[in-house]
């Protein structure tokens, strides 16, 4: 069984993996983009599939 500390954290350690890094952001904006493009594209194929 893993112990944690028992306490209060600073508030940096909550959340290490925030940044407000332009590069960062952009970083999540191209992958959301690509995300969304890919779904629009699976969406279509399932369209033609339920149409045809």
């Amino acid at each position: 069984m893993v112990m944690h500390p028992i306490g209060p954290r600073p508030a940096a350690s909550s959340a290490p993996w925030f940044s407000d890094s332009p590069a960062w952001n952009r970083s999540y904006l191209v992958a959301g983009l690509r995300a969304g493009l890919i779904a629009l594209v699976l969406l279509a194929i399932l369209a033609v599939i339920v149409v045809f």
